[in-house]
């Protein structure tokens, strides 16, 4: 399904089907704004494909093909770029990654630095223009990231080149930043600095969920329950702990609801991958949730990847059960 920007107002006397770069960038931005409303962090591309409507016309927001995109409609500049996760067997041939300091790094497309798709990212820059940065963190599925700015582009000839992208945080009031003499006002470096930060929380928290529920086939560990939109990663060994780490073994996928007992030690898996409940809700009797969604699962296992690479780490989930017995 298609969505519609249509009626977005894109600054005073703007009519709602104007189709100035600053309108499709708008209307782009509110249509990207909803998917992650709906999807979180994690936006399949099926549905960054559908595009969007802004002036009666149906205008995509990125490529399958490509990673620097610029629609037909608009007159300067790029709407998106794109980091894709390879399928499994695939290589990523282009070098982007995140770098220190504010910056992710992008790399240009091999060829000359200041051609083909390369020159709307010059344009983007010499403009202060913001755009979309989907981030890959799963083989087809995506964070968004925006609004997003060209910072520098470092030329290293026809290959190696790339450029410093940085995120700003979205207006309160409109989305898209103001556009004044020509530019956009863009963020200052402490804005900047701490929506990178912020982004990359995102991204590592985003990347460890979706590696975590593609191990578990979509399907939370303790009940089976098999809708994505309900379900979390849960750490076994918190983030927070010194050997606590971003790895699948160091995660269980489990619904919401059971992602909060576990955290609050309601709910224990020892290291023999069996689920313990704890006396305080055995003893408590408050209807069929609490019965049939908690209290029945004492006793039993979970559910655990094919795979062993992918399989919890025992060690880790003893250790975590200790901590549920202490809590008990």
């Amino acid at each position: 399904m298609v969505i519609s920007a249509n009626l977005v107002e894109t600054g005073k006397g703007k009519s709602a089907t104007d189709m100035s770069d600053q309108a499709i960038l708008q209307a782009a931005f509110v249509t990207v704004n909803q998917l992650k409303a709906f999807y979180d962090d994690a936006i399949p591309w099926a549905a960054i494909e559908q595009g969007f409507i802004c002036g009666n016309k149906q205008i995509h927001l990125a490529s399958r093909a490509i990673g620097i995109f610029k629609p037909a409609e608009m007159q300067q500049g790029i709407l998106s770029i794109k980091t894709v996760v390879p399928k499994a067997g695939r290589v990523n041939i282009y070098d982007d990654h995140q770098s220190s300091g504010d910056f992710y790094r992008y790399a240009l497309q091999a060829g000359d630095p200041r051609g083909g798709q390369n020159r709307y990212l010059w344009q983007a820059k010499e403009l202060g223009q913001p755009f979309i940065y989907f981030y890959g963190i799963a083989p087809s599925v995506y964070t968004a990231l925006w609004p997003c700015y060209v910072a520098d582009i470092h030329v290293h000839g026809s290959s190696g080149s790339y450029c410093d992208v940085y995120v700003g945080l979205p207006g309160t009031e409109t989305i898209l930043p103001p556009l004044i003499a020509g530019r956009y006002d863009i963020p200052d470096s402490f804005e900047r600095r701490y929506a990178v930060r912020e982004s990359r929380v995102r991204l590592h928290q985003s990347s460890f969920r979706q590696a975590v529920l593609n191990a578990y086939g979509n399907k939370c560990a303790m009940t089976g329950l098999p809708t994505p939109q309900l379900l979390d990663a849960a750490h076994i060994i918190p983030d927070s702990h010194d050997h606590g780490e971003a790895s699948i073994r160091n995660g269980v996928a489990l619904s919401k609801l059971h992602h909060s007992a576990f955290d609050k030690n309601l709910i224990g898996i020892d290291g023999d991958f069996r689920i313990h409940v704890s006396r305080q809700v055995m003893n408590a009797s408050d209807g069929p949730l609490l019965e049939q969604g908690i209290k029945e699962l004492h006793g039993r296992l979970i559910s655990i990847p094919k795979q062993k690479k992918w399989q919890p780490n025992r060690d880790f989930l003893a250790e975590r059960f200790d901590a549920f017995r202490r809590a008990d």
